[in-house]
């Protein structure tokens, strides 16, 4: 085993493990009102507009904070201000379950997205500083799979939970909030004592090894054409920023509309009670696993990346289109659904190195920011314009307009001019 194979070695073994299972935490926080609103919906008065509406405005409070809190990490470093934000987050999560009305969900949802705003940059910036290259698609992709592993296990935890219905005097959806928001400020302890800002701080890497992997990210560092150099601000300026934004805005307004509507729209076609919803609710997110690993792996073993974002995110498209088609059929309809969330999860990995190559610095830390600050904007306007234009049961103009914003997706990836 040569070198490189050791330093990547421990770096997955390492640091992967719990960079996944923070992201699982902070996925379930961000999703599980999609289990709650089974019954939360109704106790709290809310209809599906408003719903989507509430769900949505996490995103919203993610745009406005996703740059400045990701400035101050470059600045303070991943150690302290990750371990903050995973603190005050889990304390915002577990207040949901204190809401009495739409307007205190929305007040909750809309400061849980601030609280939560700088972790997803964050963690992409400190991936982006710790792997090299030929280790970065996989690294992003493992990070990213965490999300679908949430949803399969999330989805049957916050059934199970929403089942302790009236226990100590709460409703199920309030245990939810309760139990799944905890977790959160107990790994931000762990994360201030793990996760370290140099390879030089940690000890499970020889001298060698360090020296190995410090240089091999320096000289990656010098080929980028924007580093510290290039000032913070005028990166709003850069063409490329935008074009990543607007990719990643119009996937996003798939993957969120499918991911917070999934447990009612599988309730409306198999009508079947909330924990049998649950368990189906997890399938297309096993999907997304198995199919994620197949990606990653031939991603990183070639140097041109969007074939791997536009491919999968137009068959995505084609996967709700034909679930439009098959709505009669249980059955088929889930499998089209399954292969659309895949479709949304695997092309995410090879789309960050699209910056992660042309950036670095501080203003790698803000192009991070402002393209998954503007491209999670599709996280408020999906679930939002698929509740607004569905009725009932019936979501066939929903899946359409998702579909619509993924072909979009799809052709502006084509675009992306690779070296």
């Amino acid at each position: 085993m040569n070198i490189q194979q050791r330093v990547f070695k421990k770096l997955f073994g390492r640091l992967m493990p719990l960079i996944m299972f923070l992201y699982f935490i902070s996925f379930v926080d961000r999703a599980n009102i999609g289990i709650a609103s089974l019954t939360m919906n109704q106790d709290l008065g809310i209809g599906t507009a408003a719903y989507g509406f509430g769900a949505g405005l996490f995103f919203i409070g993610y745009f406005l904070f996703g740059l400045p809190s990701n400035v101050i990490l470059a600045r303070l470093g991943a150690r302290r201000w990750i371990a903050a934000i995973l603190f005050v987050w889990g304390l915002i999560s577990t207040s949901t379950m204190f809401v009495h009305n739409a307007v205190e969900l929305y007040i909750v949802r809309f400061v849980l997205g601030a609280a939560e705003a700088g972790f997803y940059p964050g963690i992409i910036y400190y991936l982006d500083h710790w792997f090299p290259l030929q280790a970065k698609t996989r690294a992003f992709s493992y990070f990213h799979m965490s999300l679908a592993i949430s949803m399969c296990i999330g989805n049957v935890l916050s059934g199970v939970i929403l089942g302790m219905d009236g226990l100590a005097g709460l409703a199920g959806w309030q245990w939810v909030f309760l139990c799944e928001g905890l977790p959160a400020v107990l790994c931000s302890f762990v994360a201030y004592r793990v996760l370290l800002d140099s390879p030089r701080d940690v000890s499970w890497l020889t001298e060698e090894e360090k020296d190995w992997l410090v240089q091999k990210l320096a000289g990656e560092r010098a080929t980028k054409p924007m580093g510290n150099s290039t000032s913070m601000w005028s990166v709003c300026t850069k063409p490329q920023v935008w074009h990543f934004a607007l990719i990643y805005t119009t996937l996003n307004i798939g993957f969120y509309g499918i991911l917070f509507w999934l447990p009612q729209i599988v309730k409306g076609m198999a009508g079947t009670n909330n924990m049998i919803t649950s368990i189906l609710s997890a399938i297309p997110w096993i999907t997304a696993i198995v199919v994620m690993g197949f990606v990653a792996g031939y991603a990183d073993r070639s140097q041109k990346k969007k074939k791997y974002v536009a491919v999968p995110i137009f068959l995505g498209a084609l996967g709700l289109l034909a679930g439009t088609y098959f709505h009669n059929y249980p059955v088929l309809a889930l499998a089209c659904l399954s292969l659309s969330t895949a479709c949304c999860e695997c092309p995410v990995g090879p789309f960050w190195t699209f910056p992660s190559r042309m950036f670095d610095g501080v203003t790698g830390a803000a192009a991070i920011a402002i393209i998954n600050a503007i491209g999670n904007l599709g996280g408020f306007f999906g679930p939002y314009l698929f509740g607004l234009v569905s009725t009932g049961s019936n979501f066939t103009t929903g899946f359409v307009v998702l579909a619509s914003m993924m072909i979009i997706s799809s052709i502006l990836a084509m675009l992306v001019k690779e070296k």
